[in-house]
């Protein structure tokens, strides 16, 4: 199931908005002035998606509507009493077109006692978790240092999940199974504004560095198409010997030009596969070409070329992802280049300045730029954390970037979605960001 459309009715109690996705492109360009709800509207298909019903609970709507590509429509409702609130799904099925639609009650929240947690007054949240944690981390009546306050918000959406875990369980609603099966074949991830610092685990003030963590993923990555490359080896090596007999048996239509050309694109491929980081094993490059006098070997060299192949297909989709990558990155950076080691990662480069070795000297992470921080905390993101299928909501795509970065952002999300399959939906003020792309813009409206 696709979403082809996204409509929400009385948005803050006032808006009606309507998105329909551009599905030919996979790219959807949300705009419209402050204080629309383009924010919101991401956050409330992540929510709703991703089970986080207790978003709903304080927002004012009339109805959220999702149109899918097998013509079905999804109603979101809400119930509201002075003691709970009560969330509830519909469907219209194209294939039961005649029966009358019903509605589920897919969630129940009380609120007499918690309402105020989804307050959207960040300084009276801030003020009452603090009072509720004996206020340890309250410094005064006037503010919050910046760790603190990152905490305490993270506290807050924590402190909700939890009532809702320990809520009365015996009287939770059972979604219909129509509704169970399919929710969890729509894969929304939402990267929003404040993409480089993360918490580095949960209800601790400690934070790291995204842009490390993204270098630990991709060893990560490498060191699990090494293993499966290995594996891949470890079986073709026990069979050389039979398979290698049946194929001398069999014999070979392969001609002396046709085996070389292989041999030369088995090298070319180890080469790219190189280029980006996955140093391969290439200890025969050395047989490039064969000629006249080594025509007997075609039928082993045949049998040796497939089989390499076959243990670089683990790299495959790796390569395409890290070069990809690199190749985004580094025509944004200036005077430095984005280089990925398996076993350091990701390490950058200036292309001005050596050190004593007559090296260019590596760049911390730290020292990157901010905007070059959250350009590569994106496309990673993008690139690495997606497959195909999945929606990918983008708030703000602009902060932090220059001019000439904005103008190439949606070309280099074509070349996202072309190898990973995804749709994206992006809000944004910035008319540097859709530069040429104005047939891929939805604009919200307000009230005239």
């Amino acid at each position: 199931m696709k979403i082809n459309k996204i409509e929400v009715k009385k948005l803050f109690g006032v808006f009606d908005h309507e998105i329909s996705l551009r599905n030919e492109s996979n790219i959807t360009i949300v705009i419209g002035e402050n204080g629309l709800g383009k924010t919101v509207i991401l956050e409330a298909i992540n929510s709703f998606f991703s089970g986080e019903y207790y978003f709903f609970v304080c927002l004012e709507f009339e109805v959220f509507k999702f149109y899918f590509d097998n013509n079905e429509i999804w109603s979101l409702t809400k119930s509201k009493y002075p003691d709970y609130c009560a969330l509830y799904i519909s469907r219209n099925n194209p294939e039961n077109a005649g029966a009358r639609e019903k509605r589920f009650r897919i969630y129940s929240e009380e609120i007499s006692n918690k309402n105020r947690l989804g307050l959207r007054d960040e300084e009276l949240q801030l003020r009452e978790l603090s009072w509720n944690t004996h206020n340890i981390w309250w410094r005064n009546n006037n503010g919050l240092n910046i760790d603190d306050s990152l905490y305490l918000q993270q506290l807050r959406y924590e402190q909700i999940k939890q009532l809702n875990l320990h809520k009365d369980t015996s009287k939770s609603p059972s979604p219909p199974q129509w509704f169970v099966e399919n929710v969890k074949k729509i894969h929304v991830k939402l990267i929003e504004t404040q993409r480089i610092i993360t918490a580095k685990e949960r209800g601790s003030d400690a934070y790291v560095s995204a842009v490390n963590k993204c270098s630990e993923e991709i060893k990560d990555m490498i060191l699990k198409a090494i293993k499966g490359s290995s594996e891949v080896t470890l079986i073709l090596d026990s069979t050389y010997p039979t398979r290698l007999v049946k194929k001398l048996i069999q014999g070979s239509d392969d001609s002396l030009v046709e085996l070389n050309t292989a041999l030369a694109n088995l090298d070319n491929r180890r080469r790219l596969f190189s280029s980006v980081g996955l140093v391969v094993d290439s200890k025969d490059t050395d047989i490039l070409q064969i000629d006249e006098d080594q025509k007997h070997l075609i039928n082993v060299l045949k049998l040796y070329i497939d089989d390499s192949h076959k243990k670089l297909d683990p790299y495959q989709e790796l390569f395409e992802k890290i070069k990809l990558f690199k190749e985004i990155i580094n025509k944004r950076f200036k005077h430095k280049k984005l280089n990925i080691l398996k076993d350091k990662g990701l390490i950058f480069n200036s292309t001005v300045i050596k050190n004593d070795e007559d090296k260019f000297e590596e760049i911390p992470a730290e020292k990157l730029s901010s905007g070059e921080q959250n350009e590569l905390i994106l496309f990673y993101r993008l690139i690495f954390h997606s497959q195909s299928g999945d929606m990918i909501l983008i708030d703000e795509p602009e902060l932090s970037l220059h001019i000439s970065w904005q103008n190439k952002f949606i070309n280099d999300l074509k070349d996202v979605t072309s190898i990973n399959g995804v749709s994206i939906i992006i809000a944004t003020h910035s008319p540097d960001i859709i530069n040429d792309n104005w047939d891929l813009k939805v604009e919200l409206l307000g009230v005239e």
